[in-house]
């Protein structure tokens, strides 16, 4: 796979690169001092709205599994004129999918996949928050293992559902499509690998070194519990993203054994909606497009083309509605934070008071004059832009979402209902606990006052002349 072809195309002399015909904006920026770790941009437009990722896979790196061996690295030489004036960024992300390295200054990996996409959520998250593009349209292209990891981490960032997580999750609510190259969703066979491995090799590794093989490579195999879990996971959110599964179609020449690394039932399990094409080229070399004219090169670069053109509508989309059920989520929250000052029965003695909203199917009423207690609306419903009767009838989830369409134009509305509403709810709790403290200041002062005017009353009464009129007793007595 791409770790026997980066070992490969280190060894040889590569080639000048073919100098294609490209469209260039005067203030895009190219960049080839690419870090072998976490998130590099190498093409930046100053008109982007969209930003490509590209992760390799296993044994890979950032540079070398992206550059054909006539040194073409096509997502800066070829991708940007394929583009044909559609503006996009192009990113490359690196991390350590190394089973075997040969250097002293490298080890292998021994973090888990779910490891990798914990870090490679959080590096492109404040990368992008840096550059500020945190809520700009993804569109990812991955190779081999970094299929599966883009998988996992689009779960992890799906999971997240904490306010001081809202960033992380982007990865998951910008995310617009993807294309798996090689990538082995249901695993390869040990002696694949194996073969792999030795390719990776000067010499015949020793038979020890497959007993206490990398965790990632063990991922990669069939059957493998982990991988397992990712596929079943990633069904549950698949079709809200674009999928394109390319697999090869050559077999890989491995030390004189050809063999196909990942074949095409592992590499496009067949799933509704989504596109599949093979790739006339081997697994290690169906990323590495020397020419435009490269095969798949015309493939890969049309569907990311229109992806640029089409996500921008569709995320600006789904953030509304993201926004909309975070103000549900805060709402709900605040609710149940609230629901101990508003329950319990009225009860003059100790001054408690119940606040019961009329059912659901009760049409309002109108509020009493001076009312004190007042139910204001959600912050983040408008009701702007339908008919009354035609918006009481819509279920509310449509109302937000119907309403938010026209009138949620920018961050600044979505920042100000989230203010908003926390404000409202740390007045509410405030209030609710002084009118808790003073109700139960004022009871307890009412008793204790009682109870001693009672006592003065009685030894009045006991020591009191005969000729003293009824009700002196209760006057209070100053020395």
């Amino acid at each position: 796979m791409s770790a026997a072809t980066d070992a490969s195309t280190m060894k040889t002399k590569p080639m000048p690169a073919a100098q294609p015909t490209t469209y260039t904006h005067p203030k895009a920026t190219e960049n080839r001092n690419i870090a072998r770790y976490e998130t590099t941009a190498v093409y930046t437009h100053p008109d982007a709205e969209v930003d490509i990722v590209l992760v390799h896979g296993l044994n890979g790196s950032p540079d070398l599994t992206w550059t054909a061996p006539n040194g073409t690295f096509w997502p800066v030489d070829l991708l940007p004129a394929a583009l044909r004036g559609v503006p996009a960024n192009v990113l490359v992300y690196g991390y350590n999918a190394d089973v075997y390295s040969r250097r002293n200054d490298r080890s292998a990996s021994d973090n888990f996949i779910h490891q990798h996409a914990q870090t490679l959520v959080t590096s492109l998250t404040l990368f992008r928050r840096g550059e500020g593009r945190a809520r700009k349209p993804i569109v990812w292209v991955a190779h081999s293992l970094g299929g599966i990891l883009v998988k996992r981490a689009l779960l992890y960032s799906s999971d997240l559902r904490a306010a001081h997580h809202d960033d992380y999750r982007s990865v998951f609510v910008s995310t617009y499509g993807v294309i798996f190259l090689g990538t082995p969703h249901t695993g390869a066979d040990a002696a694949t690998w194996g073969l792999v491995l030795q390719a990776m090799s000067d010499a015949i590794l020793p038979k020890k070194f497959f007993e206490s093989e990398s965790v990632l490579l063990k991922t990669l195999k069939k059957d493998n519990e982990t991988l397992a879990n990712i596929n079943n996971h990633f069904l549950d959110i698949y079709q809200r993203f674009r999928i394109h599964m390319v697999h090869e179609n050559h077999k890989t020449d491995i030390k004189g054994t050809k063999v196909v690394i990942v074949d095409s039932s592992s590499a496009s399990p067949q799933l509704p909606g989504v596109t599949y094409y093979g790739v006339e080229a081997s697994h290690s070399q169906m990323c590495k497009f020397d020419s435009a004219n490269a095969p798949g090169f015309r493939a890969v670069s049309t569907d990311i083309r229109q992806w640029v053109i089409d996500a921008p509508g569709l995320i600006q989309r789904r953030w509304a509605a993201e926004e909309c059920e975070r103000s549900a989520r805060m709402q709900n929250e605040i609710t149940e934070r609230m629901s101990p000052f508003v329950s319990g029965s009225l009860d003059h003695d100790d001054a408690c008071y119940t606040f019961s909203p009329p059912p659901p199917s009760a049409p309002p009423s109108p509020a009493p004059p001076y009312s004190a207690v007042g139910t204001p609306p959600p912050a983040y419903e408008w009701t702007q832009g339908l008919p009354a009767p035609a918006l009481a009838a819509m279920p509310a989830p449509a109302q937000c979402v119907s309403s938010n369409m026209g009138m949620i134009q920018d961050d600044y509305v979505a920042a100000v209902c989230r203010g908003v509403a926390a404000a409202a709810a740390v007045a509410c709790v405030v209030a609710s606990s002084v009118v808790s403290s003073v109700a139960g200041l004022a009871a307890a002062t009412v008793r204790g006052e009682s109870q001693r005017c009672g006592l003065r009353h009685y030894h009045r009464r006991r020591h009191s002349a005969p000729s003293e009129r009824h009700g002196d007793s209760i006057l209070p007595q100053f020395v």
